[in-house]
């Protein structure tokens, strides 16, 4: 996984580099003719983003367990529970996503030596791939 001064932004980051990837005839990721770097840049923010999202729903979560008076007594909104119940569906399933997208990333970079090596930012930035 990524220090945090490696990838402040992984939600952008990987919103960005998502576009970059090939996709084969199916218009599936293409994980096979991708850049090695550039699956691992995009393994890492995955993870990131899916630490993240597992974190802050443990948090929210908390605190609707500890304002359960201020829910029922309507001091908190039906509403407002119900967009944070929706809000929090969604971010279990991109965590879920980005668990699946960083395996693939890491099974494609890891079958050979070559592959996992990453490369560095300012190279692969001079060729154009990230």
């Amino acid at each position: 996984m990524a220090h945090r001064i490696d990838a402040i932004r992984p939600m952008r980051d990987l919103l960005i580099r998502l576009p970059k990837l090939p996709v084969n005839l199916q218009q599936e990721i293409d994980f096979p003719a991708a850049d090695p770097a550039m699956l691992v840049a995009i393994a890492e923010d995955a993870e990131m983003l899916m630490g993240a999202t597992q974190m802050g729903l443990g948090a929210i979560g908390q605190l609707l367990a500890n304002s359960a008076v201020m829910i029922e007594d309507g001091t908190v909104s039906a509403n407002s529970i119900e967009a944070l119940g929706l809000l929090m569906s969604e971010m279990a399933d991109m965590a879920h996503h980005c668990m699946g997208l960083a395996v693939h990333c890491r099974q494609e970079t890891a079958h050979s030596p070559q592959k996992s090596q990453r490369t560095s930012s300012r190279s692969a930035i001079e060729r154009g791939l990230v």
